[in-house]
């Protein structure tokens, strides 16, 4: 095929069937010769076009790759940070303000679409400790979830989802164990600011629902005789603790106050803020 015309190999012009055989091995050599070129052509231009798109393997074990680098992302960025995770980021479209945090914090960033097959094979997933999807369109986050199972079934995935039927529905169908809705992450710290000063928002476990707030040492005082002590804030340290008596004056304390009393009308939070309130 590749040395027709030199001579080496004639067909035979009275014979239509050779002249047809020889068209087609030279048809066939000027495509097989195409395909090579454009296949080596590619390999050779492939590594270069994804380094410019700022994409490129990850070599990092037991890394979280966070899906969404926008305001909420950049927060859980933040706290990752804090918490010497290592961190893989994946950002559409990244500004230079993210990029000069990357360079500063040592994470890795790639700029790409994260639901696309190529850039989830470039972050390592068979070796990461866990993924976030945190971008701010609920079904993208879902497609990078079934996409990064796919590649590990075991590991922990966190959905941000922003209405809470969606992500109950998630969470039934495709055996999510965390997904989270914006609205109902929030609306529990709306709720209980609004009864209550110092209020976080509420933690359901174990069967039950605790509202979850910060006071001072004056106001535990006022608390239900069930309210639980987290921690206390001495100063800028912060110790755990498990009795109020740990509290001292002008102190912080975090506590957690059952929410099934509030229900049954026997006990509130709000009222015993109430009573500190009237008090002062």
């Amino acid at each position: 095929m590749t040395t027709t015309g030199y001579g080496d190999l004639t067909p035979d012009r009275s014979r239509p069937v050779d002249i047809i055989a020889a068209m087609l091995l030279m048809l066939s050599g000027i495509t097989l010769t195409g395909l090579f070129i454009a296949f080596g052509a590619s390999l050779l231009t492939r590594v270069q076009w994804v380094t410019m798109q700022g994409l490129r393997p990850v070599r990092r074990r037991g890394h979280i790759v966070v899906c969404g680098a926008g305001s909420i992302g950049a927060g859980v960025i933040d706290l990752l940070l804090t918490l010497d995770k290592r961190l893989v980021v994946i950002e559409l479209a990244p500004d230079a303000a993210l990029v000069e945090w990357a360079r500063e914090q040592h994470f890795d960033l790639l700029t790409g679409d994260a639901s696309r097959d190529s850039t989830l094979d470039l972050c390592n997933l068979g070796a990461a400790h866990g993924l976030i999807a945190i971008t701010n369109v609920d079904t993208l986050n879902l497609e990078i979830a079934l996409g990064a199972r796919a590649r590990n079934p075991t590991m922990p995935i966190v959905l941000r989802i922003a209405e809470a039927s969606f992500a109950m529905s998630i969470a039934r169908h495709f055996d999510f164990e965390t997904t989270y809705s914006a609205a109902a992450l929030a609306a529990p710290a709306f709720v209980g600011l609004s009864r209550f000063p110092g209020s976080r928002g509420r933690l359901a476990f174990g069967g039950q629902e605790f509202a979850i707030g910060e006071i001072d040492s004056e106001a535990s005082k006022s608390l239900p005789p069930n309210a639980i002590p987290i921690a206390v804030s001495h100063g800028r340290r912060c110790e755990i603790t498990h009795a109020f008596k740990t509290v001292g004056p002008g102190e912080r304390i975090l506590v957690l106050v059952p929410t099934a009393p509030f229900r049954e009308g026997k006990d509130t939070f709000a009222a015993a803020a109430d009573r500190f309130l009237q008090r002062s």
